[in-house]
C-alpha cells in the first residue's frame, strides 16, 4: 500500500530540489557577489569620518613644523618711492630767495628687516613637542575611525548574513512542511491517514509561507544597512558569503599590554602629555623675552630746493630687545593656573578612560567565551536534529509516527538551524569587539 506514496515521495523531492536549483541560480544571476574583503574595502574607501580624520592628521602634519614653533626668523623686504612737484618760494635768512613753481622731491628708501626671538622662556621647544603631540594624536584619530569603520562593516555584515540564513532555515522548514502536506493529502485521499492530520499540515506549511515572508523583509532591510555603511545605493541586493572565518582560539591580553595596544588609551594619554605640555608654556610668559631686530636699507633723496638738493646712506641696523613681564592685572598667573587645572582634568579623563577600557575588555572577553562555548554545542547539536528528522520522516511515511511527531521534529531542526546561524553570528560579533579593543582588525 505505501510502495506508490514512497515512489511518489522521492519524486516529489527530485521535483523540488530542481525546482530550488533553478531559483537559486536565477537569484544568483540577478544579485551582486560581495564578499566581506570587499565590503570593508567599499567602506574605507567611501565613508566620510575616515575622509574628514584623514585631512585632520594633515593639517596636524602640516602644523608640526619649526617655524610654526617660532625657531625661525621673521625676514621682510620693503620699499617706498615717493615723487611730488611743488612750487616752491621760501626767503632765507640771509637774504636769498629761492623760486622753484615746478620743484621736484623724490625719496626712495628699500630696506630688508629681520626679527628673531633669542629666547622666550623655552617656550618655542615645548611648542614643538606640542605640535609632534598633536599630530600624532591625527594619525591616531585616523586609526581609530578606520577601525571602528572596519568593526561596523564586519559586523553589519555578519547581521546581513544572519539574515540571509535564517532565510534558508525558514525555506528549509517550509520545504519541510510541504512535504508533509503533500503525504498527508495521499493518505487522507486514499484513507489511510485523518483529514486533521492533512489540515495541521495545511496550517504548518501556511505558518512557513508567513514567516518566510517576513524574513525576505528582514534580509532586505540588512542589506540596505551594509549598502549605506559602505556608500552604496539603497536597494542593492547582495550574494553574500556562505560562511564567516569564526575564531574559537583567541588568547586574553594582559591589561598592561592593553593599555599600550588600545587606540582609545592611547588618545586620551596624548590628550593629557599636550596639556601638561601647555601648563608649561603658559608658565614660560613669567620669563622675559629677548628679541634680535636688525636689517639693512638704503635711502636716497632728492630736492629741487632746499639745503640739502641731494642725500643718500644705506647700512646695517640691529636692535637687541629685552621684555621682562612686571605687573599685568594678573593674566599670567591666572592663566598658568587654567592650564594646570585642565592638565589635571584630562590626567583623570586618561584615568578613567584606561578603567572603562579595562571593563569593556572584560565584558567582551566574557561574551566572546560565551559565544564560543554556545556555537560549540549548537555545532554538536545541529547533527542530532537532522538525524532525528530523517527518523521521524522515515517513520512518518511508513506510518509509525503521528503527525504531531513528524511536525515536532520538522520545528526542531529549524530551531536548531537558527540557534546555529544565531550562534555564528554571535560569536563573529564578540570576537570582533574584542579584536577592536586590540587594535588587531587594522594592520
Amino acid at each position: 500500500m505505501y510502495r506508490p506514496l514512497k515512489n511518489w515521495m522521492n519524486k516529489y523531492c527530485s521535483i523540488c530540489c530542481i525546482l530550488l536549483l533553478c531559483l537559486g541560480s536565477k537569484q544568483g544571476t540577478a544579485q551582486e557577489r560581495l564578499t566581506l574583503e570587499d565590503a570593508i574595502a567599499r567602506a574605507m574607501k567611501k565613508n566620510y569620518d575616515i575622509g574628514i580624520a584623514d585631512l585632520s592628521a594633515q593639517q596636524a602634519r602640516r602644523n608640526n613644523t619649526l617655524g610654526n614653533a617660532g625657531f625661525a626668523p621673521s625676514i621682510t623686504a620693503n620699499g617706498t618711492l615717493s615723487a611730488n612737484w611743488n612750487n616752491v618760494y621760501s626767503q632765507l635768512s640771509n637774504g636769498n630767495v629761492q623760486s622753484n613753481p615746478n620743484g621736484q622731491n623724490t625719496n626712495f628708501n628699500p630696506n630688508i628687516g629681520i626679527v628673531w626671538t633669542l629666547f622666550d622662556g623655552g617656550r618655542m621647544f615645548l611648542t614643538k613637542g606640542q605640535l609632534s603631540e598633536l599630530a600624532v594624536i591625527g594619525e591616531v584619530q585616523l586609526k581609530l575611525q578606520v577601525q571602528t569603520i572596519v568593526s561596523r562593516t564586519i559586523q553589519m555584515y555578519a547581521q546581513a548574513l544572519l539574515q540571509q540564513k535564517q532565510l534558508v532555515a525558514i525555506d528549509t522548514a517550509l520545504a519541510l512542511a510541504s512535504v508533509r502536506m503533500k503525504i498527508t493529502q495521499v493518505k487522507y485521499e486514499t484513507g489511510a491517514g485523518a483529514k486533521v492530520d492533512y489540515l495541521q499540515a495545511i496550517v504548518d506549511y501556511n505558518s512557513r509561507r508567513s514567516d518566510s515572508l517576513t524574513q525576505v523583509a528582514a534580509t532586505a532591510t540588512a542589506y540596505d544597512s551594509l549598502s549605506v555603511l559602505m556608500g552604496e545605493s539603497e536597494g542593492q541586493m547582495y550574494q553574500l558569503d556562505d560562511t564567516m572565518v569564526l575564531h574559537t582560539d583567541l588568547e586574553p591580553v594582559d591589561y598592561k599590554r592593553l593599555e599600550e595596544l588600545n587606540l582609545w588609551v592611547e588618545y586620551y594619554k596624548r590628550n593629557a602629555d599636550v596639556s601638561k605640555i601647555n601648563s608649561r608654556i603658559a608658565k614660560t610668559y613669567f620669563l622675559p623675552d629677548l628679541t634680535f631686530t636688525g636689517g639693512y636699507g638704503y635711502t636716497r633723496s632728492t630736492s629741487a630746493t632746499g639745503f640739502a638738493l641731494y642725500s643718500r646712506n644705506y647700512g646695517p641696523n640691529a636692535v637687541l630687545n629685552l621684555s621682562v613681564p612686571l605687573f599685568e592685572g594678573g593674566n599670567i598667573r591666572r592663566q598658568a593656573k587654567v592650564a594646570s587645572l585642565q592638565a589635571m582634568k584630562d590626567e583623570l579623563l586618561y584615568e578613567k578612560q584606561n578603567t572603562v577600557i579595562r571593563r569593556q575588555y572584560r565584558t567582551a572577553w566574557r561574551n566572546y567565551e560565551v559565544s564560543v562555548a554556545a556555537y560549540n554545542l549548537e555545532h554538536e547539536n545541529i547533527k542530532y536534529a537532522k538525524e532525528n528528522l530523517m527518523v521521524q520522516q522515515a517513520r512518518f511515511r511508513v506510518g509509525v509516527a503521528t503527525t504531531l511527531e513528524s511536525r515536532q521534529a520538522e520545528n526542531d531542526y529549524t530551531s536548531a538551524l537558527i540557534r546555529l546561524y544565531t550562534a555564528a553570528y554571535n560569536l563573529k560579533v564578540n570576537e570582533t569587539q574584542v579584536l577592536e579593543l586590540e587594535n588587531r582588525l587594522v594592520k
